[in-house]
Parts: structure tokens; sequence; C-alpha cells
């Protein structure tokens, strides 16, 4: 007859280790590369917030000053083509 090898216990054992071991570390890995790109991600947007702070920022000072004489003017002007009167506005032909 022949004798069948019987695996022991304690091999069974340090192969489950290992694989946990294996399983554990591909894990880990993984979730240092997530967290990696989720920093990245973070700065990107901190940096946006950021400049969209500024730009806010811009406006809103912008919108404070646009109820002067001299802002009502420069948009009469430049926007909407109008002239003071007695000032003569010449177009530069060259620039269009």
């Amino acid at each position: 007859m022949e004798r069948r090898r019987r695996i022991r216990p304690v091999v069974l054992m340090r192969i489950a280790i290992i694989v946990f071991c294996l399983l554990f570390g591909a894990q880990l890995i993984s979730l240092h590369l997530q967290v990696t790109d989720l920093r990245v991600q973070s700065e990107k947007l901190d940096d946006e917030i950021s400049r969209k702070q500024l730009a806010n920022k811009e406006l809103e000072e912008s919108q404070l000053d646009s109820d002067s004489d001299e802002a009502i003017a420069k948009i009469a002007r430049d926007v909407l083509g109008y002239a003071s009167p007695g000032e003569k506005v010449y177009i530069d032909s060259s620039k269009q």
C-alpha cells in the first residue's frame, strides 16, 4: 500500500502566514499610492482655491470702485465708445 504524504499543520500555517503577509503588503502599497495621489490632488485644489479667492477679492474691489465717476467714465469710453463733451476721439486704424 502506498502511503499518502500528509502535509503537516506547521507547514500549512507557514504558507498561510506567507500568503497573508504578501496580501497585506500589496494592500499597504496600494493604499500608499492612493494617499500620494490624494495629496497631489489636494495641493492642486488648494492652489485653485487660492486663485479663486484672489479673483473674488479683485472682483469685490472692482465692484466697490465701479460706483466712482472715473470708473463710469472709463466704461463709457472703452465699452460704449462715448466721449466727453468737446473731446475728439481718434481711432488708430493700424490696430484693427
